[in-house]
């Protein structure tokens, strides 16, 4: 390997880089064979740990008997006695038991391990009880057994030792190496990218120059008085971050989807790039379960520093100091005690337009440029991936930065138009790109969870009030699910995809089971060309609920202070320090809590969709009648007014449930929006000023 870098004419940092990739690719294969020599032949052992009583239809029950894999049985007589056992549910009790694993490494590994029951050794409390009627495993690779006993056991309890051998499946090779030669060939396509595309630049630059445009009635330099007010805001910015920390340590983590984040759980059942921050985070600093509060409040206060200092050295104004007043809005403050990935993207997108409108506003140096833009960058990043949907309130940032790009380069009006549209597509491209490469490419274990709940769900809403059933395929519907249970579970669940499809809960209501379906979305656009007056009053259904709704998600000190009595959330808690599992505030922070509380500003949803709509068609007006007017800061107004009511739309047509919190992003943006337009009007009258 070595001798062939050295024959390839490559930078010596390519070399090193390629060098790596071939070390990491062949540890893969070594490792890989590794594992599935020494799980040859190998027994491990697992306690037995009853989780929960499982209710299953006559149906299911069947259903689930036909997958399962018998221990105490012979496999060909097993299927008739489980069908049996099914029909007697007076008498028999089923319990999914969880296997507490001894090792870490030869254990089930989802998709990757499948483990062998070899045999059980019964607790004392079973043997007095006498034999279970039948244990099973539903699936080898999920480490959970199910078992089926006469009598009742206590969740919680052991019930035995379960000895069994491990399989490394070909997909645990297949997956990591595939990634590795995913990454060299992204590389690759990257770097032939880049060569013509620096050329591009370097001639683009040549061809047309960037005009240096004196700033008007702006000094550079900043007096004493300019100084001490920056200081001044800066401290009042950081004191009011210091007291809400302090307020909301470490932040409401009890909530089901934060502890996906927490928990760093890299299916796709969330967001994974948060698990992996977090995952860092915990090697470098420690595991601290306020690390997602921080994600809330260290992007709000770092906007709101952005704002006040960009208005202030633009326009030299006290008045910039008033730019904190989204602190005094009980949608944006509350929610920022609360950990979970739909709050802490709002803020993300806060800093970064509030980034590229100081931007705008504040002429720096080329360094200090270079350096904001790639702060900016990384700020984008992270928004796009941190939430599902979160494209559609970062691509309109493109609208702003190609412009600012393109302008002051003397390029004629039509070539600059058509520049213009070929900018914002190659980023809407990008932006794709990203949402699609990255995240897959991130998931472990693979394939990545199927998320056909809201396509299943629209259909529903155009076909089930025109009672055709040829909209589903006959083949997607489980054994003993009809058409008849769509229409009855649609009607119960008007605002709620999850029964339709997801792979946890609603075993008993769900009509299909969670995997791919060929031909998905064609269905889907022939049920909505079909039956459009009926999918429309479905989508009305979710906009109403969705924009005219209060915001739930803002609690009271009591609710705040709640100590969880759930199991799965108590364990995930136990990995961390005793005084982050819970909020627990003093008289004085309790009393501080609830005064703030009981006098809050609340805005509903329409807020922002109405200050991002407003502002949207009042700049492109403006834009089309007024040519004299146009200029980066009206553009920013546009972009961010766009990015507010588009994804309130978006999230609308894609949203599974009528959750508010898929809607927090859009009353940021249409602050921001407006913010963008004052300061447009703010810098026009400066100009008939001078």
């Amino acid at each position: 390997m070595i001798e062939i870098l050295k024959s390839v004419r490559l930078s010596k940092g390519s070399k090193i880089a390629l060098s790596v990739w071939f070390i990491l690719l062949m540890l893969v294969v070594i490792i890989f064979l590794a594992l599935r020599f020494m799980s040859k032949d190998r027994i491990d052992y697992a306690d037995m740990i009853v989780d929960s009583e499982i209710t299953r239809t006559k149906g299911e029950c069947k259903a689930t008997c036909s997958e399962a894999t018998p221990i105490n049985f012979q496999k060909n007589g097993f299927f008739e006695i489980c069908k049996k056992q099914c029909m007697d549910t007076n008498t028999l009790h089923t319990y999914r038991i969880n296997l507490v694993f001894k090792n870490e490494v030869f254990k089930a590994q989802r998709f990757y391990g499948d483990i062998h029951i070899a045999y059980i050794e019964w607790s004392k409390d079973i043997e007095k009880l006498g034999n279970v009627a039948s244990i099973y495993q539903a699936a080898k690779d999920n480490g959970n057994l199910e078992i089926v006993a006469p009598y009742q056991l206590q969740v919680g309890q052991n019930i035995g030792i379960a000895s069994y051998s491990t399989e490394f499946s070909t997909l645990l090779l297949q997956d990591y190496a595939g990634r590795l030669i995913f990454l060299f060939g992204l590389c690759v396509m990257m770097w032939f990218l880049y060569v013509p595309l620096r050329l591009y630049l370097a001639r683009f630059n040549t061809t047309y120059p960037k005009q240096h445009i004196e700033q008007y009635a702006l000094n550079s330099a900043l007096s004493l008085r300019d100084k001490l007010f920056l200081a001044l805001s800066a401290c009042i910015i950081i004191a009011l971050f210091i007291f809400q920390f302090w307020l909301g340590f470490p932040g409401y983590h009890l909530i089901s989807d934060n502890y996906i984040s927490v928990n760093l759980n890299t299916r796709n059942l969330a967001p994974v790039l948060p698990s992996y921050v977090l995952g860092i985070l915990y090697f470098l600093f420690g595991k601290h379960l306020y690390y997602m509060f921080l994600f809330n409040l260290v992007p709000f206060y770092t906007g709101l520093l952005f704002l006040v200092w960009g208005f202030y050295i633009r326009f030299r104004s006290l008045f910039a100091i008033f730019l904190i007043f989204p602190v005094f809005i009980g949608n944006i403050y509350f929610q920022n005690f609360l950990q979970l990935t739909s709050f802490s993207l709002p803020m993300l997108l806060f800093c970064g337009y509030a980034m590229v409108l100081f931007m705008l506003l504040v002429p720096l140096s080329a360094r200090k440029t270079k350096i904001m833009w790639w702060l900016i960058g990384i700020v984008f990043f992270c928004a796009i991936l941190w939430r599902h949907n979160a494209i559609f309130s970062v691509f309109p940032v493109s609208f702003v930065l190609v412009y600012m790009w393109l302008c002051n380069r003397g390029i004629n009006t039509k070539e600059f138009v058509k520049k213009y549209i070929n900018g914002v597509i190659a980023c809407a491209i990008l932006c794709l790109c990203v949402v699609i490469i990255v995240p897959r490419n991130l998931i472990f274990p693979r394939p990545a969870l199927p998320a056909n709940h809201v396509f299943l769900h629209q259909i529903a809403g155009a076909c089930v009030p025109a009672d055709d059933s040829s909209c589903f395929k006959d083949e997607w519907y489980y054994p003993h699910k009809t058409w008849s249970d769509v229409k009855e579970l649609y009607k119960e669940r008007l605002l709620d995809a999850d029964p339709f499809n997801v792979g946890w809960g609603y075993h008993d209501k769900r009509p299909f089971p969670s995997k791919q379906f060929d031909g998905l979305y064609t269905q889907w656009l022939k049920a909505i060309f079909k039956h459009p007056i009926y999918f429309a009053q479905h989508e009305l259904r979710f906009l109403k609920a969705m924009w005219f709704k209060k915001e739930v998600y803002m609690f009271d000190s009591k609710v705040l202070q709640e100590k969880t009595t759930n199991p799965q959330f108590i364990y995930f808690a136990s990995k961390f320090r005793e005084s982050e599992r819970s909020i627990v505030f003093t008289p004085t922070q309790e009393k501080i809590y609830d005064f703030l509380y009981e006098h809050r500003l609340l805005l509903n949803h329409f807020w922002g969709v109405a200050l991002s709509f407003g502002v949207m068609i009042l700049s492109l007006i403006l834009w089309l009648v007024k040519r004299d007017l146009r200029n980066s800061l009206l553009m920013f107004s546009f972009g961010v007014g766009f990015a507010g009511f588009f994804s309130a739309l978006f999230i609308v047509l894609f949203t599974p449930l009528d959750d508010s919190r898929y809607m927090s992003p859009v009353l940021p943006l249409g602050l921001l929006a407006i913010i963008g337009f004052i300061a447009f009007m703010l810098d026009c009258y400066k100009r008939v000023k001078v």
